[in-house]
């Protein structure tokens, strides 16, 4: 990507709303990911590299927040809408560009080759390291009904579980089920019976109330199964259309209370949402998290995602989330992939100029950025260190979250 592309596709998704500040900080690592096929000696020997791992146990280290990606040239089972091929949509096929290069796509052949980067980047990974890869249902009417002109991209349930199952040591994955669907619970116990370990919802991009009555029996199974819900929270850049109101973390008190396990992704770190509790007023999305996680009824089943909190619109809240070490036995490491492969997405100039990332980690951080994004993304949060605190190794270690349990 030459720096014409660059400036055009940040101004896309400058519009888009996901890299406001591309314009203010030169990407750290160049304009565009270079798809090496390996990490260089350099890094892997880097005394950092060990410090990153040391003290985790890689069993226990399950990414919580990765997109598959896939446009329907291998498996009627994904799907891009078409306008994001089209110049008549600008920002939806910038927006694509950049998805496409995060993910070192081969134009001839995305299906596969994105799966194929993906399992490279995680195979690099100390053996016991795993991907949660998320399925990613249709934008449905109020009865259910798919509305595919209104919907952005689909990955089903069984492609999700497919890709999954062929390299079980490295994937696991998370169902999308719309809870308005006429087959909704039907789907679910499919799902749960196929081995999904959580389910994914994005409220605005699939026309999703978390409060509507329609959701109560969709979290009434949930709950039984004991099985999470990890939903977007915050305003919604990536995915765009639908409803932003239905982000709203204050919008998932009725899966609480149904004693539903609800994972708050992105801890809510972008935008502004109504208190619905004092009159409607305006207030950062992130303020009605952290009402949330400090809601003693809702400890036991409410958590927060870190993914994408290290993204230059959303890094604010770090050190908020390093401070409240009383918060991180239910904060969950994600990396939202393929997010930490479209290079202007992170800046670690920023990071250091913020005091909040050691100078010395910088050349480091940069040269593991271009090689794998996974361990990037990883080594990044690792790294953070803010007033002398740092994100506790319980963070990364999500595996017990999602593990089922026999009653």
């Amino acid at each position: 990507m030459n720096r014409r592309q660059f400036l055009l596709a940040a101004g896309g998704l400058a519009a888009a709303g996901i890299s406001h500040a591309a314009w203010r900080y030169w990407p750290d690592a160049g304009l565009s990911n270079p798809c090496l096929a390996e990490i260089p000696d350099s890094v892997l020997q880097h005394p950092t590299y060990q410090q990153i791992w040391h003290g985790i146990r890689p069993d226990q280290v399950w990414d919580s927040h990765v997109h598959l990606v896939g446009v329907g040239d291998a498996s009627s089972e994904t799907w891009f809408n078409p306008d994001m091929d089209s110049w008549s949509h600008p920002q939806l096929k910038l927006q694509k560009a950049f998805y496409m290069n995060g993910t070192c796509a081969d134009p001839a052949n995305i299906d596969h080759s994105t799966v194929a980067k993906m399992t490279q980047l995680v195979t690099a990974m100390p053996a016991g390291v795993k991907l949660m890869l998320f399925a990613f249902d249709w934008y449905r009417d109020g009865g259910g009904q798919v509305l595919k002109e209104n919907s952005i991209f689909h990955v089903s349930n069984s492609y999700a579980a497919h890709i999954a199952s062929q390299q079980p040591d490295r994937f696991e994955w998370v169902a999308s089920i719309h809870p308005y669907r006429p087959d909704a619970l039907d789907a679910l116990d499919q799902a749960y019976a196929d081995g999904a370990r959580a389910i994914k919802w994005l409220p605005s991009g699939m026309n999703i109330d978390p409060a509507s009555s329609k959701c109560k029996p969709f979290y009434k199974k949930l709950a039984a199964m004991q099985l999470p819900i990890i939903t977007h929270t915050g305003k919604e850049s990536a995915v765009a259309g639908g409803e932003q109101t239905y982000g709203n973390p204050l919008r998932m008190r009725q899966a609480l209370d149904q004693g539903v396990k609800v994972v708050l992704a992105h801890c809510a770190s972008d935008g502004t949402d109504e208190d619905l509790d004092h009159g409607g007023r305006a207030v950062k999305s992130f303020d009605l998290f952290t009402r949330m996680m400090d809601t003693a009824d809702y400890q036991p089943l409410l958590y927060g995602d870190i993914s994408a909190t290290t993204l230059i619109n959303h890094a604010w809240v770090l050190p908020t989330l390093i401070a409240r070490q009383d918060w991180h036995a239910r904060l969950v490491n994600g990396s939202d992939y393929p997010l930490p492969g479209i290079m202007p997405l992170t800046n670690i100039n920023t990071l250091v100029a913020n005091g909040w990332l050691a100078a010395e980690h910088q050349s480091f951080l940069v040269s593991l950025k271009q090689a794998n994004p996974l361990i990037y993304d990883f080594a990044l949060k690792r790294l953070l260190s803010i007033n002398g605190q740092t994100f506790s190794t319980q963070v990364f270690e999500t595996r017990p979250l999602f593990e089922r349990h026999s009653s």
